[in-house]
């Protein structure tokens, strides 16, 4: 079976979601077409520029049109060379284009795929992008079937604890929630989604107890911890310079301490800015230093993989916990609730009380 009549005997397969291309097109080479897909790049966003609302609407669109440009000569691609090496990761990058706005016939498209791929590896990437995908349907609580089918396929890929627990997020059931929770635990002990579980789960376990927390101010180098705040309600804010909620808030965050610190309150940034060596320490004592930011600031040094946020399970900021005056964990869900959330603690405090914990 020579190449021509393979590719068009694959289209007719697929039953009719691919189209045989136009005749201009059946003559670019793999070649050409990839030369084409690499060259298409999205707009660069000027971070300086993000409360201009007609450049953020420009970016968006052109970005846009951009992503969509390159998922079709991908799909050029597919049709005239299905057995190319770069089609596993070019098509998952296509699908995951297009998923958002074109759910269904991103789905179907991936079905006609996996029904006739010419290699275990765009199987098995197929697969995950049919599970992954299947979420943004929202129906009901969520089928594993695709999940077990892609962790089958590859057991030892780490992307299925990935999979699983985006599934728990949208379970509302809590023993089977908790289920697929401990099946990531098991399954996938060394994953941060299992130390997502493990520090959720610490959290819920903690409120009530002490809160430790000493480290050398980013700022300033003087050791700051919770044991010498003792007496004072403690803020402590997960952020990031690059974290755009968490800049949006700022503004707030900084009336707010204005408003409460001589009252007995004090806030500690934990930084989960990038290692030292890809300018996170430096971005944060800019940024604190050109806004105007006095409270302390852990810096963590590592992202996302920072032991402290980690082992609070922290995978979403910003994230703020309160501690109260006698030092025990309050609460782990305290962003939004500090105007009231502040006062009542040190009405209790002032009261001779400790705070029972949210």
């Amino acid at each position: 079976m020579n190449k021509s009549f393979r590719s068009t005997w694959l289209v007719a397969m697929l039953g009719g979601f691919l189209t045989l291309a136009s005749a201009h097109a059946a003559d670019r080479t793999a070649e050409a077409i990839l030369k084409d897909i690499d060259a298409v790049k999205a707009p660069q966003f000027d971070p300086s520029k993000r409360s201009d609302k007609d450049y953020v609407q420009s970016y968006l669109a052109e970005r846009t049109k951009a992503m969509e440009t390159k998922a079709e000569l991908i799909l050029e691609l597919y049709k005239a060379a299905p057995e190319n090496a770069r089609i596993p990761q070019l098509l998952v990058t296509r699908w995951e284009t297009l998923a958002r706005t074109r759910t269904d016939e991103i789905l179907k498209e991936i079905d006609g795929v996996l029904a006739h791929a010419p290699g275990e590896k765009l199987k098995v990437e197929a697969t995950f992008a049919k599970a992954m995908i299947g979420f943004m349907k929202g129906d009901g609580e969520p089928d594993l079937t695709a999940v077990d089918t892609f962790i089958k396929l590859a057991p030892k890929d780490v992307r299925g604890s990935g999979l699983l627990y985006s599934a728990s997020y949208g379970i509302k059931d809590e023993a089977r929630k908790r289920s697929v929770e401990d099946r990531i635990v098991k399954d996938y002990p060394d994953s941060m989604y299992a130390s997502f579980i493990a520090g959720a789960r610490r959290r819920a376990e903690q409120i009530g107890k002490p809160f430790d927390l000493e480290f050398a101010d980013a700022v300033k180098g003087s050791t700051v911890s919770i044991k010498a705040l003792k007496g004072k309600v403690v803020v402590i804010d997960f952020w990031a310079t690059w974290c755009g909620p968490c800049v949006a808030e700022m503004p707030t965050m900084k009336e707010t301490y204005k408003k409460f610190r001589d009252q007995g309150v004090e806030f500690i940034g934990v930084s989960l800015d990038q290692p030292k060596d890809k300018g996170g320490l430096d971005a944060l004592l800019k940024y604190v230093k050109d806004n105007d930011v006095t409270w302390p600031q852990y810096y963590q040094g590592n992202g996302w993989e920072s032991d402290f946020s980690k082992k609070w399970g922290i995978n979403a900021i910003p994230a703020m916990f309160v501690v109260d005056a006698e030092g025990k964990l309050y609460s782990v869900e305290a962003r939004g609730k500090l105007e009231t959330m502040l006062p009542e603690l040190l009405k209790k405090h002032s009261a001779g009380g400790s705070g029972g914990g949210q």
